[in-house]
């Protein structure tokens, strides 16, 4: 049984946002061993478990190449392709299954053909993580098996329930805050879809809460659009920042466990 298990949400380049979630928890003692993940959260839940520290992470996405894959273009020729995605995880996570990685991982992945999540935790990885991030209309679905699969953020944004029968603590960091906004956010149909794609993301994370032991949702990063990739340095902080603050409640949980 892992001691701290950590589940890491989608939310587009808020992943970043990840980070310095995990680089203030190690700066306090504090070391995940079992993590799971969800498109953003897949990405850098895998370069987690293969064993790189948050700023060796943080260095790697903040590479402007990986972070477009995450703008905002709808293609005009079909579907676009996840290749900076694919070349990144053969540079820098050399594995080629599950099994071969430092910490346990756990995927959400959407099956398009069975309309249910999987969770992915054995067995070849590349194709896993790209399809975990495979934004719908915007990349192509990822054929494993008989199956197409997509972004698990479509049924699972927040996976913390596989981690439940693994680790005694688990922290849950939700990138989608669950919150009200002003209506001059909702009178267009830009705002409309956005809002649409939020609330069905809530929708899937409510039910993952309450496998949490602790929730780390900062409201502050509902200011930085998910297919933001000027202000990796602001949503790092964000992410850091709200942890630091949480630290002495874990640690004061973690005591009581022993």
């Amino acid at each position: 049984m892992h001691q701290v298990g950590i589940a890491l949400s989608g939310g587009g380049t808020r992943g970043i946002v990840h980070i310095g979630v995990l680089q203030a928890l190690e700066d306090h003692g504090i070391i995940p061993s079992i993590v799971s993940g969800t498109s953003a959260g897949s990405i850098v839940g895998v370069l987690y478990a293969h064993g790189y520290a948050p700023g060796d992470i943080l260095e790697i996405a903040s590479e402007q190449s990986l972070l477009r894959m995450f703008a905002l273009k709808f293609p005009n020729k079909g579907f676009a392709r996840h290749s900076l995605l694919r070349k990144m995880l053969s540079r820098h996570v050399p594995e080629n299954s599950f099994e071969e990685l430092k910490k346990p991982l756990f995927v959400a992945i959407a099956n398009l053909n069975t309309g249910k999540t999987e969770i992915v935790s054995k067995g070849p990885l590349a194709d896993v993580i790209i399809a975990s991030s495979s934004i719908p209309v915007l990349y192509e679905p990822i054929q494993i098996g008989d199956y197409w699969y997509a972004d698990g953020g479509l049924l699972m944004n927040l996976p913390v329930s596989p981690l439940r029968p693994h680790a005694k603590y688990v922290i849950g960091v939700n990138l989608i805050p669950r919150m009200k906004v002003d209506s001059e956010e909702v009178n267009s149909i830009i705002g409309v879809a956005a809002r649409s794609f939020t609330l069905a993301a809530i929708n899937t994370i409510e039910p993952e809460l309450k496998y949490c032991d602790k929730l780390i949702e900062p409201v502050q990063i509902a200011h930085f659009s998910k297919f933001n990739f000027k202000n990796i340095k602001e949503m790092y902080e964000v992410g850091y920042e709200e942890t630091t603050g949480l630290i002495p409640g874990i640690l004061e949980d973690l005591k009581r466990l022993k």
